[in-house]
């Protein structure tokens, strides 16, 4: 089977792959008047960072959900050695694991494009309490991309879209997200020339990392040099209200 963006992902043991990394993640969440008692549902949990980060700030009830094997592992060894009960799922999050209106916050970051994005959305609304919060942290198009342009970039990263800012409010609203707020978003090029908090980026490598993982992360590194103007991230907080 061809390895994927992934599998590199998870080979590579990136914690806070997304823009902004964890210090954005805290910025967020800051924001939201989180409690010990407001269960969370860290969905695409990677390595754990953000989980482990709001269960050592908030004390809150985390848990976590990824589908990739390697990430899941990782991150069940981080709660350990931090001694932290976060319980962590393997599976996948168009399809969640979890009964109706199980969560006062879900919070995804760089995930729900990878996937069928409306199957997606769709359970984070039905897993959200009434009056609920979906972050959504994701990649977006900047402005109407060629299909060259967006065959490049989907085969890079294995998306089968790339949605602009409309149109990811458009999927949103279609799933019963009202209001729906963009709290921060740029493109990457912008993002990059930005002066950046100077935090060291976290690896944890598996053994053995395999040529064709790192030509995928090479393959990445180009694709935003060459489209960091036509590719960027927004910042989506939308609520569950009735």
């Amino acid at each position: 089977m061809k390895s994927t963006y992934q599998d590199a992902l998870a080979s590579y043991g990136i914690g806070g792959a997304h823009p902004g990394g964890l210090h954005l993640t805290k910025q967020i969440l800051q924001k939201e008047g989180i409690s010990p008692n407001t269960a969370v549902l860290d969905a695409g949990c990677g390595t754990g960072q953000t989980s482990a980060y709001l269960a050592k700030e908030y004390k809150c009830q985390v848990t976590a959900i990824d589908h990739h094997p390697i990430m899941v592992e990782k991150a069940k060894q981080r709660f350990s050695r931090e001694n932290l009960s976060i319980p962590v799922f393997q599976g996948s999050i168009e399809k969640l694991p979890f009964p109706d209106q199980s969560f006062d916050i879900v919070i995804a970051e760089s995930v729900t494009a990878f996937t069928n994005i409306s199957k997606t959305l769709n359970e984070y609304y039905r897993v959200l309490k009434p009056n609920g919060i979906l972050i959504d942290l994701d990649m977006t198009a900047e402005g109407p991309l060629s299909n060259e342009e967006k065959d490049q970039i989907c085969t890079v990263y294995g998306m089968d879209n790339i949605l602009t800012e409309n149109e990811w409010l458009q999927q949103m609203a279609a799933s019963g997200f009202f209001p729906i707020k963009i709290l921060l978003g740029t493109s990457i090029l912008n993002h990059l020339q930005q002066p950046q908090p100077l935090l060291d980026p976290e690896f944890e490598m598996s053994p053995n990392v395999t040529p064709d993982l790192v030509a995928i992360l090479l393959a990445h590194n180009q694709l935003t040099n060459v489209y960091g103007h036509l590719i960027g991230f927004r910042v989506f907080r939308a609520e569950k209200s009735f």
